[in-house]
């Protein structure tokens, strides 16, 4: 806020054009590079036999991940169990998974294929997007 006021001030003591101003005022207003290419969401897709459509697709805002890395106990944080198979990913560090995010990098946690004793396939992956 107060860098728009020297902007103004400068504009009314003419030491800088309404262009000049204008570029000013827009550059201060926009969104710091890193704010921009953040990652945003914690994604979970789950395919049945190499169905096109997921059987499970899930989208969690990362802010809401960060507040869950707070509150949820890390024991417990990623006990899971799709179909037969138990899944813990509890030793994940989501503390640093959440900086690579905030940082703008996206891409796979967690990847599996996973064969039920009944011949279903299972595709699981946990990536950051």
């Amino acid at each position: 806020m107060e860098e728009k006021k020297r902007i103004l001030d400068m504009l009314a003591e003419k030491k800088i054009t309404s262009e000049e101003a204008m570029r000013l005022l827009t550059a201060v207003n926009a969104k710091p590079e890193s704010e921009k290419k953040g990652a945003r969401f914690l994604k979970i897709t789950v395919f049945e036999n190499d169905n096109v459509k997921p059987k499970v697709n899930v989208s969690i805002p990362i802010m809401l991940v960060k507040l869950g890395a707070k509150v949820i106990p890390k024991d417990k944080m990623m006990q899971t169990e799709i179909g037969n198979s138990k899944f813990d990913l509890s030793g994940i560090d989501w503390d640093e998974i959440l900086k690579l995010a905030s940082k703008g990098e996206i891409g796979d946690i967690f990847n599996a294929d996973i064969e039920e004793d009944s011949g279903k396939m299972i595709k699981v992956r946990i990536y950051i997007e």
